[in-house]
């Protein structure tokens, strides 16, 4: 989930060079298995041709958790990335506005039940705790006192629904537990628990999906979420640009099939996203079970797409990384982040159907939204002389086809279904088969280290 404000064992693993496996290591599949074996830790396991022990499709957040479970025992591996980069959606870019942006996950959800806290210390990133309230606009008037006190007053009311309804095992959708009463903070409130949080309107979220999420505290990296992962991922062998278009597994072998040949392999652990399995971006033969297949769709992702606009420094007169919601009828709105780590960068960000629709109009249009809504609230000056933008197109990519899972209503048993192993050599890991940390790069890379853990077992 990305809802930003209102509720380990760490890995010592020695990783002693960077080495992911673009287009020139992986010029054939032969090559990248090879260096595959090579770059095992241990030394001890072996690696034949294109013959491994297990095949890692995905080099997203799971992905490189289940490469590093699979390193640490000394077993043959290989991950597959269909992109020319790691990190799924989870990626920093340093070069559209010269300091670091997270093009897709930002926050750290409930970074207490990651490792990642501890992994940033041993690498040497900033950690910096997110705020957990928000500046509260309502046209150029910011609220506070009794003013911010009954949005919060709505918001609980609101969030009190659905978490009654989901503990009590009722999934139904959160709109049709939405109190009546909540008055004019009613489509904001909405905004902040659905799409903001869920990437999804309230229509489309079950209760008890929404009841199981944890998300408290949260922090954001200085140098950014995907440098994180990206430093996380040195030292594992990544073959990137080479998709996995089917897993045949009726021999004794699974035989895992790409543009550049096919690799055999006792196990594979699929960490693609479930829009993208939907889609058929991997066949599987014999297919997967008609409940796993069902599930994907019950798991659905949603839009959630991030507006970056240039501003003067200091133009809106907040702090850095300062969260700010806007009082606002229906369902044309944004979730503000403001002087991003201090800089005049504002993320601004649109989900749900709205963010479908902002998409289907365009890039030009997007930006000159978020100006309008900014203007609205900062005045027209904030926005006189806007810098650089970027609008993330997350839907659009064919590997990723969205932004995160939210179970639909009726469907929040779909992560169980989803998580059960397809058989003892076929697995499926991600954001998606977790319970608890769903939407998050922590619900994804523990995923992906229980689902190496049980392939270690099984092999």
């Amino acid at each position: 989930m990305t809802r930003p404000p209102v509720p380990p064992a760490r890995s010592g693993l020695p990783l002693d060079r960077r080495r992911f496996l673009g287009a020139a290591l992986a010029a054939t599949i032969a090559d990248a298995a090879q260096a595959a074996g090579a770059a095992n830790a241990a030394g001890t396991a072996t690696s034949s041709a294109a013959e491994v022990d297990v095949v890692v499709v995905g080099a997203g957040a799971a992905g490189i958790a289940a490469a590093r479970t699979l390193l640490a025992a000394g077993r043959s591996f290989l991950v597959l990335e269909a992109r020319d980069r790691i990190g799924g959606r989870c990626v920093t870019d340093t070069a559209l506005f010269g300091r670091p942006v997270d093009l897709g996950a930002h926050w750290i959800h409930a970074v207490d039940a990651t490792p990642f806290a501890g992994h940033a210390a041993e690498l040497g990133l900033g950690l910096i705790e997110a705020r957990q309230d928000f500046t509260l606009y309502d046209g150029r008037r910011r609220l506070s006192g009794p003013d911010a006190d009954a949005f919060g007053d709505a918001w609980e009311a609101f969030e009190q629904a659905i978490l009654a309804a989901g503990r009590a095992q009722r999934d139904l959708s959160a709109a049709e537990v939405m109190p009546t009463g909540l008055g004019d903070w009613a489509d904001t409130v909405a905004f902040a628990l659905g799409p903001f949080g869920c990437a999804k309107d309230v229509e489309h979220i079950s209760t008890v999906d929404f009841a199981a999420a944890v998300e408290y505290p949260q922090a954001f990296v200085t140098e950014g979420y995907g440098t994180l992962i990206a430093r996380l991922a040195e030292g594992i062998p990544v073959g990137t640009g080479i998709p996995v278009t089917r897993i045949v597994r009726s021999g004794p072998r699974l035989a895992v099939e790409t543009p550049r040949g096919t690799v055999s392999a006792r196990a594979a652990i699929v960490t693609v996203s479930t829009d993208a399995l939907a889609a058929g971006a991997v066949r599987f033969d014999p297919p997967l079970p008609a409940d796993q297949e069902d599930a994907l769709t019950g798991l659905s992702l949603g839009d959630y797409e991030h507006i970056f606009v240039e501003l003067p420094q200091g133009a809106l007169g907040l702090g850095p990384d300062e969260p700010v919601l806007l009082k606002r009828q229906g369902r044309r709105t944004l979730g503000l982040l403001a002087n991003l780590g201090g800089s005049g960068l504002v993320m601004a960000d649109a989900a749900g159907s709205f963010a479908a629709d902002l998409a289907r109009a365009g890039d030009r249009a997007a930006v000159a939204f978020a100006l309008e809504l900014v203007a609205q609230s900062f005045g027209a000056d904030a926005v006189r002389r806007p810098g650089r933008s970027h609008v993330t197109r997350w839907r659009a990519d064919p590997w990723i086809r969205g932004a995160f899972s939210c179970a639909e209503p009726g469907r929040a048993r779909d992560r169980a279904i989803l998580r059960r192993p397809v058989d003892e050599r076929l697995r499926l890991a991600g954001e998606a088969t977790h319970p608890s940390l769903w939407g998050s790069v922590g619900g994804a890379w523990a995923e992906g280290i229980r689902a190496a853990t049980e392939t270690l077992a099984a092999l």
